[in-house]
């Protein structure tokens, strides 16, 4: 039987870490061997702890409890670190220690590959077949150096590709206003928002921008894109030692060619899936509802405040009272979840929810499943619900384990994501998957998983970015629990044709046994 060493630089978090457990559950199951080589953070029993979420895998891995303490007490995280914190693909504020990608200096980066490269090479199977390689990094070369000779298949899971799209962006910016980036970014070390104007419009007099370029230029902190050049320069030859490549969604198919330059040919979609024997419908009464309700939102409060920790947002039995309209009846429920990123369009959500409270009798409220503890990219949505005065219909369950997902989804009559070029998102067929019809944007992946209108509609369709194409669908949907009922039964009847684990995991297998057959890898 084969032998797959995955590896993934990132602690447990989003979605590539579900995907990988499963994977992985799955191929062991067949008799595979499999070892996860990863980065892991907190102890015994976090969702962020590897041993604990990859229970029942073997894992190997980085434990990077000491470079956070050394951040947290005023060091990088990362350089002179011998575990070193990983960067990110997202911008995740002062307070965290895994600062973008496109901030990280090249010494820091060879750093990163030196550190990996040991991991593994000192805790590697001793006869892998093949590398299983998740996201593109400069973990490309730490493999390549650790495992000579062996094949590689490295998954793509969209975020890498939305930070390269943006800094290439920058970096194109910048090239036209003729200034470096890293003479941008000095302009932005005075955290003075007067001095930085200041600076940067001395800079940029004969830049002869429009009003709208200008408010981009001051409003963007330079600081995270000093080496956005010099990151698109390093992925462009990481992507050479990447392998058989692998991606979730035909866009992103589309997204590699264009950024990368890979032809279309060279690379294999493969989608995400969902564990069909728990993402189940569970047709729950309201007072079934309202008991998880209350679990999660006043006996285990999990949802955090602006600069507070988990559990910093409560409610009272009033609070739940709430949720309940005049006939004593369960108002309808929308479901939101993610993490609090810009490219997930939770502003927009909450501006429709808005316009929504006005005009649906009943009114429905709004929970917000997620949002890692301590990241925000943008405004926190507590402030916003505050500022928009909707937060009294606006429930924080925050950052719970994936296991009490599937009772969350049947706790929801729709399950709303306005996320704008998501390359999948596991969360629409999860959310099918217990008949609940999921509302999306038709971008990225989910306009290619979710069918929007006719006989085999399962969810609904909106244009990215809308608020008012948003608020109609819902209403529509809302005001129709019959179509509701139709759309949810499609969708659990697909998902579970069509996005199985077990189905997911053949086309890995086979992907594993050709690699392994064919000894066929990227570059060295």
């Amino acid at each position: 039987m084969l032998t797959v060493d995955t590896v993934v630089q990132f602690f447990p978090r989003g979605g590539s870490a579900q995907v990988i457990r499963y994977l992985g559950r799955e191929l062991t199951g067949r008799g595979l061997t499999s070892r996860i080589l990863c980065g892991s953070l907190g102890t015994s029993g976090d969702f962020s702890h590897a041993p604990t979420f990859y229970a029942g895998l073997d894992v190997a891995a980085m434990d990077y409890n000491a470079a956070a303490a050394a951040y947290a007490h005023g060091g990088s995280g990362m350089d002179g670190q011998s575990a070193p914190f990983h960067p990110s693909y997202e911008d995740r504020g002062p307070s965290a220690p895994d600062r973008m990608f496109t901030a990280v200096a090249p010494a820091t980066n060879q750093h990163l590959i030196s550190a990996w490269n040991e991991h593994l090479t000192g805790h590697r199977s001793p006869r892998p077949a093949v590398v299983h390689l998740h996201h593109l990094s400069h973990l490309q070369v730490a493999v390549r150096r650790a495992y000579p000779g062996i094949p590689v298949i490295t998954t793509f899971h969209g975020t890498d590709l939305k930070l390269l799209d943006r800094a290439q962006q920058v970096t194109r910016f910048a090239e036209r206003l003729g200034v470096s980036l890293s003479t941008l970014g000095d302009a932005c070390h005075d955290n003075d928002l007067g001095r930085k104007r200041m600076v940067l419009e001395r800079l940029l007099k004969d830049a002869g921008l429009t009003g709208e370029e200008l408010a981009y230029v001051h409003t963007k902190d330079w600081r995270l894109w000093r080496y956005a050049d010099l990151w698109s320069g390093q992925m462009r030859r990481y992507a050479r030692c990447a392998g058989r490549i692998v991606v979730v969604s035909d866009s992103d198919r589309v997204e590699v060619n264009r950024l990368l330059g890979i032809p279309e040919d060279d690379i294999t979609v493969v989608p995400n899936g969902v564990d069909t024997t728990r993402f189940v419908p569970q047709h729950l009464d309201d007072d079934q509802r309202l008991a998880r309700l209350r679990r999660w939102l006043i006996d285990d409060p999990r949802g955090w405040a602006p600069g507070q920790e988990p559990g910093s947002i409560r409610y009272t039995a009033s609070d739940l009272d709430r949720m309940v309209d005049a006939s004593g009846a369960l108002r309808p429920v929308l479901l939101w979840i993610g993490r609090f990123q810009q490219v997930k369009r939770l502003n927009v959500l909450l501006e429709a929810f808005t316009a929504i409270l006005k005009t649906a009798d009943p009114a429905p409220v709004l929970l917000l499943w997620g949002g890692y503890p301590g990241e925000t990219e943008g405004e926190h949505p507590l402030t916003a619900a505050r500022r928009l005065e909707i937060d009294d219909h606006v429930y924080f369950i925050g950052w719970r384990d994936h296991d009490e997902l599937p009772d969350g989804l049947n706790c929801a009559d729709l399950m709303v994501a306005p996320a704008v070029n998501e390359s999948f998102g596991m969360v629409y067929i999860e959310a099918a998957a217990c008949g609940t019809p999921p509302i999306a944007t038709n971008t990225g992946g989910p306009a290619s998983i979710i069918t929007g209108c006719g006989s085999r509609a399962d969810g609904w369709l909106v244009k990215p970015d809308n608020v008012t194409d948003l608020v109609e669908t819902l209403s529509a949907a809302l005001a129709d629990p019959v179509e509701r009922a139709r759309r949810a039964a499609n969708a659990a009847r697909h998902t579970h044709r069509s996005y199985s684990w077990a189905a997911v995991a053949d086309r890995y297998q086979r992907l594993c046994e050709e690699a392994a057959h064919g000894r066929r890898g990227g570059a060295p």
